[in-house]
């Protein structure tokens, strides 16, 4: 397979001078993983595989840098979503490799938390999401309306 048997040494403190975090929690499967990356760094880099990243010429990616709680919140939705899709797709090729599947699962679990603290704290993500007697979807901001964010939100 694609991924298997890669004995590639990964050198990740260019990561920490740009403020990517490389430890992660011990209780994630990922941390242990030999080809697997954890969701941040995934979404960071455009893919979950870590000898996958092969940026072109001296450019890298950049760390993505919130401006405040909301655009914080809405980063870590972003970034499971975005693992969500990139495991399924290897999951179509691969439907054995059981770590995966695990991962996914974990990621699946972690985007539905971060979703509903999100709805929970700034108002629905989609309007699948608006509740209760008042149509929510309204009251969030519109793409014109610029709130201190950057250009990623």
């Amino acid at each position: 397979m694609l991924f298997d048997n890669n004995n590639i040494d990964l050198d990740f403190s260019l990561l920490n001078l740009a403020g990517v975090p490389t430890s992660v929690n011990s209780s994630q499967s990922f941390a242990t993983s030999p080809k697997f990356l954890n969701a941040k760094e995934g979404f960071l880099k455009g893919n979950m595989f870590k000898d996958e990243y092969k940026p072109y010429k001296n450019l890298t990616y950049i760390n993505i840098r919130p401006n405040n709680d909301r655009e914080a919140k809405l980063y870590t939705v972003m970034e499971y979503s975005f693992a969500i899709n990139d495991m399924n797709l290897y999951l179509d090729l691969h439907p054995e490799d059981k770590q995966a599947l695990r991962l996914l699962e974990e990621f699946i679990k972690e985007e539905k938390e971060a979703k509903e603290e999100y709805i929970r704290k700034y108002g629905p993500l989609t309007v699948n999401e608006t509740k209760g007697d008042k149509f929510e979807w309204i009251d969030s901001p519109w793409s014109w309306e610029n709130l201190g964010g950057n250009m990623y939100v």
